[in-house]
C-alpha cells in the first residue's frame, strides 16, 4: 500500500504532499485542482510513463527543467521509492537507495490496477487499443513477457527498416536476411501468442465471476483472442510464420512494413455471444472497463499473492446507480483504493457511505 505520495514541480503543483491510508481514500476537490495528476504520479513510479501525457516532458511543470515523484509504501516490495526526470538527462528511479539501471526493472514493482475515462477506447476504439491495453498488463505481471515485447519491437523495426531499402531498390523478392530476421522473430512471437493466450483464459475465468456476481445468470461475459499466426508448437509456428511471409513478401516490401506477427492479433469483447463495440452503449463500455479493472486486480494477487491497489478516476461517470451500488460492495472490501471526485453527494448517491471508518476523505486545493 501507499502511505505518503509526495511530487515537486509536476504539473501544476510546485510541491504537494498527500497522506494515504488504508481502505478507501476519496480526492476531493475542484476540476482543475490536479486530483488526476496525483494518480498520474502513482502510476508514473509503477509503468515508468504517463497514461495520457505523450511524453515526460509534458509533465513537468511550466516554467521549470525538473519533476520530482517521491512515494512510501507498507507492505511492498520497495518502502522508498523516487522518480526524477530532468530535461537534459532523462529519466531516472532510485528504489531504497538503489538506482534502476533499466525502465523494465521498474514496471510492476507495485502492482497496481487504473481506470481513467480515457479507458473507454479500449472497448469502443480500433484494435490497436486493446493489443496496447494487454501488453501493458501482462508486462506488469511478467517481466519475461516484457522483454519479449522488448525484443520483439527492436526486431521488427530492423526488418520494418529493411523492407523499405528493399523497397527503394525494387527488389520484391525474399532474401537471405529476411530469413534472418524471421527466425529470430518466430521464438519471441510464439512466447508472445502463449502467454497473450493463458492471460486471455485467465481474464475470462475470473471475468464470468465477476459477471456472475452482478449480473442475473442469462448474461454472459467473454473475452475472444485471434492471433494473426498460430500454432500449437514452437516449430509449427516458426514454419507458418515464415510460408505467410515469403508467400506475402511482394506486399511487405510494396507497403514498407511486416504484416504478420503480434501487432496485428486481434481481441473481441462479446455480451451474451454478441461484440460489445457494436451494440453497447457508453454506459455500458464504462461498465466492462471496471469489471475488467477488477478481473485485474483478481488475477495479479492470484499470481503474486498479493493485492494491488486501485487508482480510480472519476469512477462513477456514465454508470448508472444500481450498477454503481453492485461495484461499490466490490470496492469496499479492497485493501488500499484511491478515487477521485469534485462532490461527494455523488458518491453517496453512488452507495459510498463517506462516514465510515475506512474512507478517508482528503481534499485537494
Amino acid at each position: 500500500m501507499i502511505k505518503k505520495l509526495t511530487v515537486k514541480q509536476f504539473r501544476i503543483f510546485n510541491e504537494k504532499s498527500i497522506q494515504l491510508f488504508p481502505g478507501i481514500n476519496i480526492l476531493l476537490g475542484k476540476n482543475g485542482v490536479g486530483k488526476t495528476s496525483l494518480l498520474e504520479a502513482i502510476y508514473y513510479m509503477n509503468f515508468t510513463k504517463s497514461f495520457k501525457a505523450p511524453t515526460d516532458v509534458d509533465m513537468i511543470q511550466i516554467g521549470r527543467d525538473y519533476f520530482q515523484i517521491q512515494t512510501e509504501w507498507n507492505q511492498a516490495k520497495y518502502v522508498h521509492a523516487q522518480g526524477n526526470f530532468l530535461k537534459q538527462k532523462g529519466k531516472r528511479f532510485i528504489f531504497d537507495e538503489e538506482t534502476m539501471t533499466r525502465m523494465s526493472d521498474v514496471i510492476g514493482s507495485f502492482p497496481m490496477v487504473f481506470l481513467s475515462p480515457e479507458d473507454f477506447r479500449v472497448t469502443s476504439g480500433p484494435g490497436v487499443e486493446r493489443r496496447i491495453y494487454f501488453d501493458r498488463f501482462i508486462s506488469q505481471i511478467s517481466r519475461q513477457y516484457l522483454q519479449n515485447m522488448i525484443n520483439y519491437r527492436k526486431l521488427l523495426k530492423n526488418r520494418n527498416a529493411y523492407l523499405k531499402h528493399l523497397a527503394e531498390l525494387k527488389q520484391y523478392h525474399y532474401t537471405g536476411q529476411l530469413e534472418v530476421y524471421d527466425r529470430q522473430l518466430s521464438p519471441i512471437m510464439f512466447r508472445i501468442v502463449s502467454a497473450r493466450r493463458e492471460l486471455i483464459d485467465l481474464f475470462n475465468t475470473h471475468l464470468e465471476k465477476i459477471y456472475a456476481s452482478i449480473f442475473s445468470g442469462d448474461i454472459t461475459a467473454r473475452i475472444n483472442y485471434k492471433p494473426s499466426l498460430t500454432a500449437e508448437i514452437e516449430t509449427d509456428f516458426q514454419i507458418t510464420h515464415i510460408e505467410q511471409t515469403q508467400k506475402n513478401i511482394d506486399k511487405e516490401i510494396i507497403l514498407r512494413r511486416t504484416l504478420w506477427g503480434p501487432n496485428y492479433d486481434k481481441y473481441t469483447f462479446y455480451r451474451n455471444d454478441i461484440p460489445l463495440i457494436h451494440y453497447a452503449s457508453q454506459g455500458e463500455h464504462k461498465m466492462w472497463m471496471v469489471l475488467l479493472k477488477l478481473a485485474e486486480g483478481d488475477i495479479i494477487r492470484s499470481i503474486q499473492g498479493e493485492e494491488p491497489i486501485y487508482l480510480f478516476d472519476d469512477l462513477f461517470a456514465e454508470l448508472d446507480i444500481n450498477n454503481s451500488r453492485h461495484i461499490i460492495k466490490k470496492v469496499m472490501r479492497k485493501k488500499q483504493t484511491l478515487i477521485t471526485t469534485t462532490d461527494l453527494n455523488d458518491l453517496r448517491r453512488h452507495g459510498i457511505d463517506t462516514k465510515k471508518e475506512n474512507i478517508h476523505i482528503i481534499e485537494i486545493f
